[in-house]
């Protein structure tokens, strides 16, 4: 059952329809309180509610409230909103299309030898992750879809396991590592463009933008996905 939060009002009969989703990303119970907060600031909002269990999202208003609302509301915390059966770029790419990329596990909680992991003349994204990060989730398959778009990237994936491991001990020790999801960005010489931290592919192409090079074939390969708006 959905919770409601203390936005909650009853419905008067000329109120719009409220907007129902699924809410990606989370991990735990306290996630859906502040998914349920981030939707019940929403200029106008009557009702919000969340429900970890079942990962599904409520919130309605007295006012016009559209989808990319609430993208933009859960985004902040790094989860998303899924309308429906629309597809995300969050959605794992086929393990085929996959196989034939440049991606590749450098470390399951280990100490990571950047230069020796670095993809000879590409650019290298370094996705530090989690199993239990729920954005990092998200995160992944989006970086994993960069890799199908341009021809000189490269992805390497590390696990940190937890705070705790030598990975993210050296991480902590030379960088500060500020939380998960978090990526690094280096040029074809290995020198470092630039650090996001969080769910943002848009500050990650950002960084690649100047560099990249399209790949012909990624149109007729990477799977359909929209944004939607609404």
């Amino acid at each position: 059952m959905l919770a409601a939060g203390p936005a909650t009002s009853a419905f008067a009969a000329e109120q719009p329809s409220p907007l129902e989703f699924a809410v990606l990303g989370m991990h735990c119970d306290a996630c859906a309180g502040r998914a349920r907060e981030a939707l019940a600031a929403l200029p106008g909002a009557t009702e919000a509610a969340v429900d970890f269990a079942s990962g599904r999202g409520r919130v309605a208003a007295d006012g016009p409230l559209g989808r990319d609302d609430v993208r933009r509301a859960l985004g902040t915390l790094g989860f998303e909103a899924r309308f429906g059966d629309e597809p995300l770029d969050s959605d794992p790419l086929p393990d085929a299309v996959r196989a034939r990329l440049d991606i590749r596990t450098v470390s399951r909680g280990e100490p990571v030898r950047i230069k020796q992991a670095l993809a000879p003349g590409k650019l290298t994204i370094f996705d530090y992750y989690a199993d239990w990060c729920g954005p990092c989730h998200l995160l992944s398959p989006k970086l994993e879809r960069l890799v199908l778009r341009y021809d000189n990237v490269a992805l390497r994936k590390v696990d940190i396991v937890d705070y705790e491991s030598r990975a993210a001990r050296q991480a902590t020790r030379e960088f500060r590592l500020p939380g998960l999801p978090f990526t690094r960005v280096f040029d074809e010489r290995g020198r470092l463009l630039g650090e996001v931290q969080g769910n943002d592919i848009e500050a990650i192409e950002t960084i690649l933008r100047p560099h990249v090079r399209p790949r012909q074939d990624a149109e007729r390969e990477t799977p359909a996905t929209t944004g939607g708006s609404g």
